[in-house]
């Protein structure tokens, strides 16, 4: 047997690595070449999102402003159908993923996620939808009926506000919302208005609202998902989301508890026990808003000033125009260093009610033509139109943000993220200095501590209830998607949850002929919810560190020092350090533990 010498033992050692590299090179270059022909492909699909973005947004915007042109309906109706078609054949294609880039990869990956449909369900889906849209916002009327003329006699005799007569007609947002947050109204007119939305609008939600989780189901299965409540959740990005939400709750819900109590006791106090329980849940009606996701129309309840109530009659007063307090805000995102409002934006938004707009839930709408951005509202000088203003806003900074990206990265980090910014910027709009400075405040009212600590208190209880609330509405979904709650019994349940998360209950017994998860804007919408759970916890994380870059350079997730900054008193157009630590969180339990005493 031939024994091989040290050269030739290297030549062929050599060769095999010559042609063994020579194929890994070929390999490489093929790669390199499918990688430029994927990138081309891709720029083509991205432009034609652009477009069935625009053309969609635009439509949509239509609609919405004049839901009565039919022209318009269908139009959507086909561009729907043309998109999906189009979206399909590309996410059938067959790709090498494992030779894509990150970004092209990810580009894919947020084009083809969420349900498929097939065009019979698209087109089932979009005109279920528009239904559902169609019964949120048609005007409830009072009729001319003997007996209901007797009934409401009898519950508004001498009531001289603005509850709607037999005959008239009002939308449920704003109209029947505004008077939820009357003080003036007792329980049983407070129940009325309750009973006269959620009566007129879940029956007729609930087989519309059923017949689209049976059409997101279908079409998430046939993409590899169990659930449309696993395509939502996939939205976020954040594993093991449900366990998440869960965990935070437990940290936040000892605070909410110990406000629940003491709001409780204080409304004991004003209607009794023929009302209250002060062991038990509280009735939602009570609670100032339609929905019992904001209890800060309850501050005089508490026996501090009503400060919302204070600085909304300064506006009124003053005859401030709403798009005057546009231009504030955009004053102070300008002051931030963010981008002005477009020259599209001032002419084609609509900030107050108009004759045909029905749809006065506050949207902020891309609409992705060229700086062509805009905010959709039926606003009135007051202070929660005060806040849409600023939250619509920081969308659509969000957006500005955005507009050069490709078509497919314009969306935000995720929707909670996106939630955050304009929640985030009204923690530095909602302090005395910034107030005092737009003229809302005077130099006494300035100076005086009460403000501020009656500031923080608005805020917590805007804030603080809102969190269960946005647990409670896609904890439900969720379970609803999943298959886990009997059709026959989704009211009964929705209640029992209510009851269990947030220890509130309806005014009534509510049989299984009412659906009132449907009389919130999101569940029509198909909208889900708990981005507003995580804005919550984000904003405030959020604010803390534009606080902590803007005075010490620095923000403390990545240092042990101890900052000594007082965020409740920041406002970013301040040049000077403060001093005082006050942690928000601190602030807030301080202020409920103190509010018995």
């Amino acid at each position: 047997m031939h024994r091989l010498s040290y050269r030739e033992t290297l030549l062929i050692l050599v060769g095999f690595v010559i042609k063994h590299l020579g194929a890994l090179s070929e390999s490489n270059v093929e790669i390199a070449q499918y990688r430029y022909e994927i990138e081309k492909w891709l720029n083509e699909i991205d432009a034609d999102f652009l477009k069935f973005n625009s053309l969609a947004s635009h439509l949509t915007w239509e609609i919405t402003v004049d839901p009565e042109d039919r022209k318009h309906s269908e139009q959507g109706i086909e561009l729907t159908l043309l998109k999906n078609r189009w979206r399909n054949s590309i996410c059938e294609e067959k790709i090498k993923t494992e030779w894509l880039t990150e970004e092209q990869s990810r580009k894919i990956f947020l084009l083809c996620r969420g349900g498929k449909y097939k065009d019979e369900e698209i087109l089932k889906y979009v005109q279920t939808m528009g239904e559902l849209s169609r019964i949120y916002s048609e005007k409830i009327c009072l009729p001319h009926i003997t007996d209901f003329e007797k009934s409401y006699n009898n519950i508004f005799s001498g009531v001289s506000t603005d509850v709607p007569k037999p005959g008239d007609c009002v939308l449920g947002e704003p109209d029947l919302e505004n008077l939820m947050k009357n003080r003036n109204l007792n329980a049983e007119q407070l129940k009325f208005i309750w009973r006269l939305w959620h009566d007129s609008i879940g029956p007729k939600i609930k087989t519309s609202f059923l017949s689209v989780v049976h059409l997101q189901n279908e079409a998430a299965r046939r993409n590899g998902y169990r659930d449309n409540g696993e395509i939502w959740r996939e939205e976020l990005e954040m594993p093991h989301l449900e366990r998440l939400v869960e965990e935070l709750y437990s940290e936040i819900e000892p605070l909410y508890k110990m406000i629940h109590s003491v709001i409780r006791h204080k409304l004991h106090g004003k209607y009794g026990s023929s009302e209250i329980d002060l062991k038990g849940p509280i009735p939602v009606h009570l609670l100032g808003n339609m929905w019992g996701q904001d209890w800060s129309y309850l501050m005089d309840l508490l026996g501090f000033e009503d400060i919302k109530a204070k600085l909304s009659n300064k506006l009124k007063y003053r005859n401030v125009t709403m798009r005057h307090l546009v231009s504030q805000a955009e004053d102070f995102y300008v002051s931030m260093g963010m981008r002005k409002m477009t020259t599209k934006f001032w002419k084609y938004s609509l900030f107050e009610k108009s004759d045909n707009l029905t749809i006065c839930h506050g949207t902020a709408a891309n609409l992705f033509d060229n700086g062509d951005f805009r905010i959709m509202m039926c606003g009135e000088p007051n202070m929660d139109d005060f806040y849409v203003i600023h939250h619509e806003m920081g969308h659509i900074e969000y957006y500005m943000a955005y507009e050069q990206e490709p078509a497919i990265f314009q969306d935000g980090t995720n929707t909670a993220f996106h939630e955050s910014i304009g929640d985030a910027i009204m923690h530095g709009v909602m302090v005395p200095q910034h107030l005092h400075r737009i003229g809302l405040l005077s130099d006494e009212e300035l100076f005086d501590n009460n403000t501020e600590f009656n500031l923080i208190l608005l805020q917590a209880l805007e804030k603080i209830p809102e969190i269960p609330f946005a647990l409670l509405i896609d904890k439900y979904r969720w379970k609803i998607f999943r298959g886990d709650l009997p059709l026959e019994d989704l009211n009964r349940i929705y209640w029992k949850m209510n009851r269990d998360i947030r220890g509130i209950i309806p005014p009534e017994t509510r049989d299984e002929h009412f659906f009132d998860a449907g009389a919130k804007f999101h569940i029509p919408d198909g909208t889900p919810y708990i981005r507003y759970f995580l804005s919550g916890i984000i904003q405030i994380d959020l604010f803390k560190s534009l606080c902590e870059y803007t005075f010490l350079g620095r923000n403390s997730l990545n240092s042990d020092e101890e900052n000594i900054l007082p965020y409740n008193d920041v406002t970013y157009m301040d040049l000077k350090r403060l001093e005082n630590i006050l942690a928000v969180s601190c602030l807030l339990e301080r202020v409920f533990i103190g509010v018995e005493h």
